[in-house]
Formats: C-alpha cells, structure tokens, sequence
C-alpha cells in the first residue's frame, strides 16, 4: 500500500477513465483531493473538491491550481491525466485541429506545472504526467497526437531544469479501454484508420488495459517511498495474437 493519508493532490482531467481512477484511489487512502474537468457534473460521486477548468486556458490553469491550494492548504501532487487527439491523415490536418491538440496535450500540461510548481517545491511533492505508447511505435491517423506527446516528452525533461528540485514523473501509457480518448472520433474515420493499422502489423498483439491497473502504477510514481522518473505501463499482448476490433471500438 502507498501511504497517502492527509496529503494533498491535485488530479487534471478526473471526470473518467485513469484519471477518475486515480482520484478514486487517492480518496480511498485517505488522501485529500482537487479534482478538475472540463464539465464539473462529470465529476458527481468522487470524494474531491471539484474544479471546473479548461486546460486550453491559461488563466483557468492558473485559476485551477489557486483554487486547489487555496481548499487544500497546498499541495504534495499534482497529477495531469488530460490528452486528446483528432483522428484522420496528417495531410488532412488543419491549424485548428493542430491547436486543439497541442493546447490540450502539450501548453496545458505546461501552463498547470509552472503554476503548480512552487507549492510542490514547498511540500517535496511530485508531479506525474501521462505520455503514450504511440510515442515508441507511431500510428497512421494519428500523427498529430504522436508528435504533441513527444513535444510533452521534451517538456519533462525540461521542468526539472526549469523548477530545479522538482521531482517529474513520465508514465508511458498503453492501450487502455474504459476511457474517453476517442469517443468523439468519427466512427468512419476510426473504421478506417483500424484497416491501416492492421494491414501494418499494428494491432497483431495488442492487449487492452482497464484504467485501474494503469492507475496504480500513477499512484506508485506520484507518491511510492522513491522517486521514478519513468514508468512504463503497457498491456500485455493477447495470448492467441487476435486482436479484438469490437473491444478497441467501445461496442
């Protein structure tokens, strides 16, 4: 058991999926939590101080984590669970969907550190943010996403030299059932997109993750007896080497 009673964490993107999870896991140790979404009443049920916020606004990052402090008296964690991407071939992008993902997956994340820093700073606490698997091996139709992670990749590196004594985690996430990544993708342009990815060999051993298991291992890294400052939590390939295409596609 990690020991997380009475410390104070602030968990971005916790209205499903890993996220909610981990809140969840938080809460049930004993821990006082701050939970953030987009749609608050996504939040109903968690046993957290809920926080309306956009990432893709720096003034809502930055009203965000005061209004996490301010409830909690500071802050030991912070936990940053938001990623998103469009679906569809890079020549097809527009500047617009570029934004969506960046601001989402790459200046929210760095916009929700820099001010969650100095009160983590004062508490020796941690900060753990989610990369992805696609990272390693990317996937057609998803460029767009692959390429904001690896610039989140860089930015880890860079926060420790940035907020020196800041202990960041990097937990490399793979693929994982239960969560909203892509329920507003088009379900053409996902029919589409699983042909590409199993006519590359992409999908041959791909096993699926329930979000508690991943939110174990974010737990570990956010508040273990040592600091890692790189988690891999990857599914296990399917024994029969069958990939299940109704399970990835949520029916």
């Amino acid at each position: 058991m990690i020991a997380v009673e009475d410390k104070r964490y602030l968990v971005v993107g916790a209205s499903t999926g890993i996220g909610r999870e981990v809140a969840e896991m938080l809460s049930a140790g004993g821990a006082r939590v701050s939970a953030v979404a987009r749609r608050p009443e996504r939040l109903d049920g968690l046993d957290a101080v809920p926080i309306a916020g956009d990432v893709r606004s720096q003034p809502d990052c930055r009203r965000m984590v005061g209004t996490a402090v301010e409830e909690l008296g500071g802050l030991d964690g912070l936990v940053y669970c938001v990623g998103m991407s469009v679906l569809g071939p890079l020549a097809d992008a527009t500047l617009e969907d570029w934004h969506r993902v960046f601001d989402t997956n790459v200046f929210g994340a760095s916009f929700v550190v820099a001010e969650a820093a100095p009160h983590l700073l004062a508490s020796g606490g941690r900060a753990v943010l989610l990369s992805s698997k696609a990272t390693r091996r990317p996937f057609p139709d998803l460029s767009l996403y692959v390429t904001s992670k690896l610039a989140l990749d860089g930015l880890i590196r860079c926060l420790p030299v940035e907020f020196p004594g800041l202990e960041v985690c990097r937990v490399v996430v793979g693929n994982t059932a239960g969560t909203d990544f892509h329920s507003e993708w088009d379900p053409e342009a996902l029919a589409a997109a699983l042909d590409k990815w199993v006519e590359a060999d992409l999908m041959s051993d791909m096993g699926l993750m329930h979000p508690r298991q991943v939110a174990s291992a974010v737990v570990f890294a956010l508040a273990g007896p040592v600091f890692v400052d790189e988690v891999a939590v990857i599914e296990r390939p399917v024994d029969d080497g069958t990939f299940d295409r109704t399970a990835f596609e949520g029916r």
